[in-house]
């Protein structure tokens, strides 16, 4: 409003304003305890012949204007709306003008306010995200190895390595506390030292942050500081939960090739999971609750003996009979013996090899089994005549589901089975093994025995195509408690979604874009699809693109950043990367998600 003038040309305005500020530390559940501040505030605009130290010397015979702030407007060609304000001060024929002029100012210094705090609110925030993440590697460190300093090392090694990724860099002495620091925010870090008589720690970081707006009436910048406290807790405290975990692990083709660092990817991947089942399954830990579940995948998933279930295919045996009744193989020759009686105790064979460098289509038959789900199992054939038996290949791979229930847990039953892989074959052809079989690693089921999580890892091989959105799909399959019906006897039931002792996770790894979709849908887009309905369910979703284009805008790139749960997404490009990528995950998936009812104590499950 108008208050006056204290020479030709000038006008005061009072600005009044309720701001909500956050008091005090940020809730490990985001909230805020916020204190309501009101604002009144009194500006001064002079014109460019006066100053505000004349102001300063006569606003006390105004009246009521102690408080008022002096405002200088400088000539510069910035200021001509300024100074057009001003001149329409003293135009009667424009009142209109100039009240809406007059009242655009504290909407706009308003707006200036909110604007600063929301800035300082997304530093407090990244801070805090930074300081749980490292405060859990940290204890968690410590609990395996009793170490304080390694624990020390690897909370302030998170926080730098937080830090970095949004700019900002921690204090040193080295560098004389910022000094050197560049254009980086410099964040000074407190309280690194974990305490071993009570296993706790509690780092403080603390920086500040210019306010453009706030700093007319005088504030220059905003103090922004956030800690976590946390403590290695035993397994008879209160918050402690459980774990249920499905790892999806890429065995494509592409992982028998090297990484930027020269190391073969396969391997790095080997070593990687295999340090993350140690650190969400420790060797000392007192009862069995944290179950882990693996799914490889590469152009399908190989389910075993689940498939005919899945596919809802009952597999049968094709069988032809021959002309001859004796048999008897030579260096030359051989005859055939009637098949028409064998039906289903006709062997399988699950795998051809080569002995013969001809052009004749001259194979023997290895690796027999008596027993396994298989259909139209091939027999042999003599070099240029009519096979017995058509070349067919095992049913235990299998393929998306169609039809509406795509993206859901709903249990295979008629109209929602599974897809099953069969490529086809002529009778006259037989393709290599690893086209007529299910070769891939099985997928193992919810679990507590590490060791042989640990083997089965070890012995993946590498295989044809991509198709993450199947691995994606079953590592769904094995958190739902929609399937445990489906799950032979033995298997451990996996819990509701809505118990709140449990926590559940599926960490997705591949080392490049879905390719490989048998429906009319793309793989990512059905893996977005299944990522969403995972989500939805309370599901974390940790994505990992090992050794990806580093270009945001790359479709594989964006299929993990939208599968991932907010901030979950990781991109190593080494091995060394990949490592601490899962044990980040591994951190934060023993992290108790709660804090003690007395002094907000994150908890670190032994």
């Amino acid at each position: 409003m108008r208050r006056g003038s204290a020479q030709a040309g000038s006008l005061f305005l009072t600005f009044r304003a309720r701001l909500w500020l956050p008091k005090g530390k940020q809730s490990y559940s985001n909230g805020y305890v916020l204190n309501q501040y009101h604002f009144q505030q009194q500006f001064f605009f002079h014109p460019f012949n006066t100053s505000c130290e004349q102001f300063e010397q006569s606003k006390y015979q105004l009246g009521n204007m102690s408080g008022a702030k002096c405002i200088h407007i400088p000539r510069s060609g910035s200021t001509q709306m300024s100074l057009k304000l001003l001149q329409m001060k003293s135009d009667e024929s424009g009142n209109v003008a100039v009240l809406f002029s007059l009242m655009m100012l504290p909407i706009v210094g308003g707006v200036g306010l909110a604007v600063d705090h929301a800035r300082a609110h997304r530093l407090q925030t990244q801070l805090q995200i930074v300081a749980d993440a490292a405060t859990s590697a940290g204890l968690s460190e410590y609990r395996q190895t009793g170490d304080v300093n390694k624990g020390q090392q690897r909370l302030l090694k998170y926080i730098d390595d937080g830090l970095e990724k949004d700019g900002m860099i921690r204090a040193r002495e080295e560098n004389g506390n910022g000094a050197n620091a560049g254009d980086a925010r410099v964040v000074y870090v407190d309280g690194s030292v974990i305490d071993p008589a009570t296993s706790s720690v509690r780092p403080v970081l603390r920086t500040s942050i210019g306010t453009p707006f706030m700093s007319l009436l005088g504030t220059e910048e905003l103090e922004v500081e956030v800690y976590t406290k946390g403590a290695v807790a035993s397994n008879s405290e209160s918050g402690t939960k459980d774990l249920e975990v499905s790892l999806m692990l890429d065995v494509s083709g592409s992982m028998d090739w090297n990484d930027a660092a020269g190391n073969r990817k396969m391997d790095s991947m080997k070593d990687a999971a295999k340090d993350f089942l140690d650190i969400i399954m420790p060797q000392d830990l007192a009862v069995d609750n944290r179950r882990v579940g693996i799914v490889p995948f590469s152009e399908r998933v190989n389910v075993g003996s689940y498939a005919a279930t899945a596919t809802g295919f009952a597999p049968t045996i094709q069988v032809q009979t021959g002309t001859n009744t004796t048999y008897g193989l030579s260096t030359s020759s051989f005859s055939w013996m009637s098949l028409s009686n064998c039906g289903n105790r006709v062997r399988q064979a699950t795998q051809f090899a080569s002995y013969s460098s001809s052009q004749a289509r001259s194979y023997c038959q290895t690796n027999f089994q008596r027993s396994g789900t298989s259909y139209r199992t091939p027999a042999l054939v003599e070099t240029g005549s009519t096979p017995i038996m058509s070349p067919r290949f095992l049913r235990t791979c299998v393929t998306e589901r169609q039809g509406t229930e795509r993206y859901t847990d709903v249990a295979p039953a008629s109209g929602q089975y599974v897809g099953v892989h069969s490529p086809g074959s002529s009778t006259t052809t037989q393709y290599s093994s690893s086209q007529n079989n299910c070769s891939l690693p099985e997928i193992k089921t919810l679990t507590t025995d590490k060791e042989m999580l640990k083997t089965h890892i070890q012995n993946f091989g590498t295989y044809n195509g991509t198709a993450g959105h199947v691995g994606t799909a079953w590592s769904y399959y094995m958190l739902s408690p929609e399937w445990n019906r489906f799950w032979s006897e033995g298997h451990l039931d996996v819990a509701e979604y809505n118990d709140t002792n449990v926590i559940k996770a599926a960490v997705l790894m591949t080392d490049g874009q879905y390719n490989s979709n048998w429906a009319n849908i793309s793989s990512s887009d059905q893996a977005i699809g299944i990522c969403n309905e995972m989500k939805a369910k309370g599901i974390i979703v940790y994505t990992i693109g090992f050794d990806m284009s580093t270009d945001n805008n790359d479709p594989a790139r964006q299929t993990l950043i939208s599968c991932a749960s907010p901030g979950k997404y990781y991109f190593p490009y080494n091995g060394e990367a990949l490592r601490e990528a899962f044990e980040e995950i591994g951190d934060s998936l023993v992290t108790i998600v709660t804090r003690s009812t007395d002094d907000d104590t994150v908890l670190i499950s032994e």
